[in-house]
């Protein structure tokens, strides 16, 4: 009984004494994890580094384990995967650690940003698969321009029942290129026809009837009404066709305008002087955001030079509309001089005279 009793109460202090938090587990592993990562740094091993810090960073998503991922990505050239990780730290500005090294980070963004270009990605159909250098990149509409490393980029989309499509863009640092892909549907092949041989037929064709004896003379024709010239119904529909093509590239020109505004825009500290781009305040150019200037300025003249167009090739289309004369005009017209045909008695010819 006694020793029953004190197994019985050794088993109630345990089960009384405080338990450490689930989180107390991964974030201790974490933290040992970066440390090693460190020391590997130290050690000039980056390869062995960036692996650990991975795997810190797995366990626990805070600013410090993305800001020493991001630094270790930097050291070994992965300049995508390290822009990404500093600007989740850097945008963590609240955090102590980030606060204490703010200044190295940012000059880790800055060193990163002159590796980098930008590219936006646009096309059909909605939903399509978006792969950049063989890496998922989102589907479309893409929220946001893509950053990859200066130099040849693989662009690939895929979506179901649609051929895939690939284009390759070299992007220098600090540019800025759109691209635009628009998937192909699948062709099914259709089944081939079968020829059936005919079927003779077993009705005997009638025998046609012997042709009517033609007249010795024949009627005066009368002279042919004709509508417009060619030539006058080619220039009208020409012209037609011209205003519905000019206002369709003014539309889309002018839908392609507003999103390289919008991708402008998205450069906070860039602004437009005089077709040059500098720093908001400032005079200072400011290459990055150039190229997304350039286009939205270029969509612009492209629109209103399709808008006029339309309106130009419009009014020719109306007024040969309007000015267009009617048959019945054209066969008064006609009516005023004609030929009259008489045969003459006991000759075998015509006498001709013109009425007017």
């Amino acid at each position: 009984m006694g020793f029953a009793r004190l197994t019985g109460v050794l088993l109630a202090v345990c089960l009384a004494l405080p338990r450490p938090a689930s989180g107390e587990e991964p974030a201790a592993e974490a933290e040992r994890l970066i440390r090693h990562g460190l020391e590997l740094r130290k050690a000039h091993d980056e390869q062995a580094a960036v692996r650990e810090l991975q795997k810190a960073y797995g366990l626990v998503h805070t600013p410090r384990a993305a800001g020493q991922l991001g630094l270790a990505e930097q050291a070994l050239g992965r300049w995508e995967d390290a822009e990404q990780h500093v600007r989740e730290a850097l945008e963590a500005d609240a955090d102590p650690w980030v606060v204490k090294n703010h200044g190295p980070l940012a000059d880790a963004m800055g060193l990163i940003q002159r590796h980098l270009g930008r590219i936006e990605i646009v096309g059909e159909p909605e939903g399509a698969q978006v792969l950049v250098n063989g890496r998922a990149a989102g589907s479309l509409p893409l929220a946001q321009p893509v950053p990859v490393s200066a130099g040849e980029v693989d662009v690939e989309l895929r979506a179901p029942a649609y051929q895939p499509a690939q284009r390759t863009v070299t992007v220098a640092a600090g540019q800025y290129r759109r691209i635009v892909v628009r998937l192909a549907k699948e062709v099914t092949a259709a089944p081939a026809a079968v020829d059936t041989p005919p079927v003779p037929s077993l009705v005997t064709p009638p025998v046609p009837e012997p042709a009517a004896p033609v007249a010795e003379i024949s009627k005066v024709a009368e002279p042919r009404v004709d509508g417009p010239s060619t030539s006058r119904r080619v220039i009208k529909w020409s012209a037609a066709g011209l205003a519905a093509g000019s206002l369709a590239l003014g539309v889309a020109f002018t839908i392609v305008q507003r999103k390289n505004v919008a991708a402008f825009d998205s450069y906070k500290v860039c602004e437009d002087r005089d077709g040059t781009a500098v720093v908001r305040g400032t005079a200072m150019p400011m290459p990055q955001c150039q190229q997304a200037l350039h286009d939205y300025l270029m969509d612009e003249k492209v629109a209103i030079a399709g808008f006029v167009g339309a309106g130009a090739f419009g009014i020719t289309w109306l007024i040969l509309q309007l000015t267009e004369p009617s048959p019945a005009t054209r066969k008064d017209e006609r009516a005023l001089a004609r030929p009259l045909c008489a045969p003459l008695p006991g000759q075998f010819a015509a006498s001709c005279a013109w009425r007017f």
